[in-house]
């Protein structure tokens, strides 16, 4: 099997590759980003991407090339919409022409928004409450259309808030920005009072699900929440990563920033069933394993 990926350079796609390769997938990595072997092309640039899918042929495309900071989103709204939203239409455009008999995207939680109810299953209500989620939600339902119009299968997925080695905690992850401050002595930053909820899952499990779903054919044009199944509150979070670390730091609290969900509980189980699939790290174990590698890096 030959997958692209798009957004191979960043966090995620980093790890997606390398797990795709120890299953056998050949890759073709895309970012905007030259990193290694990765091709530079942006997912805005129609006639480029087009061309290199017909050249390389993938069956998979993996589209996961998206600015990704709620907070951020609110500010420059444009840039998010333009990125993400028609980034995926440009990129369904060249994988149409180029035969992809798979479109993977990676969506978000953040198309829910403050959620009526707990926990959030693939039947909630989708209502985003930034351009961050609009703009991801914007690129579900292109995705969709593809579908109905072309024939072209897809999966969507809405992962959690994802964490793991390598995650940049000036622009994305609670868990690493608390990370690196509590490894550097600093006092970590929260945003409002600590108690909004996340559901935190190891890219480990999130990219293990993704080689999976492409290389099993188990199920087909369907979305699914891709989440731990498990929630805490920051506070809580903190707590851990200090209790990991062996270090008492008191937090500084900030004004809540704009855009920031509330509640965040999530049902994982259509997941596990479609793909025989469960998550395996447990969170404490993933905090410290980061704590160790930051103590390295």
């Amino acid at each position: 099997m030959k997958a692209l990926v798009t957004g191979a350079a960043g966090f995620v796609g980093r790890h997606l590759v390398r797990r795709l390769k120890e299953k056998g997938v050949e890759v073709i990595p895309v970012d905007i980003r030259p990193l290694g072997e990765t091709k530079k092309v942006d997912v805005t640039d129609g006639r480029r991407l087009a061309s290199l899918i017909k050249k390389e042929r993938p069956e998979v495309v993996f589209h996961l090339a998206a600015h990704i900071s709620a907070p951020e989103s609110v500010v420059a709204p444009l840039k998010y919409f333009h990125n993400n939203a028609i980034g995926t239409a440009v990129t369904l455009e060249a994988a149409r022409h180029g035969d992809v008999s798979l479109f993977i995207y990676i969506s978000s939680l953040a198309v829910y928004g403050e959620p009526a109810a707990v926990p959030l299953t693939e039947a909630s209500s989708v209502a985003p409450v930034n351009p961050y989620g609009a703009s991801k939600l914007m690129g579900e339902e292109a995705v969709k259309v593809y579908n109905a119009t072309y024939g072209m299968h897809y999966l969507i997925f809405r992962p959690s808030n994802i964490y793991g080695i390598g995650q940049n905690p000036e622009y994305a992850g609670v868990i690493a920005a608390f990370v690196k401050a509590v490894s550097e002595g600093r006092r970590p930053i929260i945003y409002g009072d600590g108690l909004q909820t996340r559901d935190f899952i190891s890219v480990k499990d999130v990219t293990e699900l993704l080689a999976r779903a492409a290389t099993t054919g188990k199920a087909r044009d369907d979305t699914f929440n891709l989440a731990a199944g498990r929630s805490l509150n920051i506070r809580e979070l903190l707590n851990l990563v200090t209790s990991a670390s062996g270090l008492r730091v008191d937090p500084i609290y900030r004004r809540r920033r704009p855009g920031d969900i509330r509640r965040s509980e999530v049902s994982n189980e259509r997941v596990k069933e479609a793909f025989g699939w469960k998550p395996m790290e447990e969170l404490r174990d993933g905090v410290t394993e980061l704590l160790e590698w930051k103590g390295t890096h």
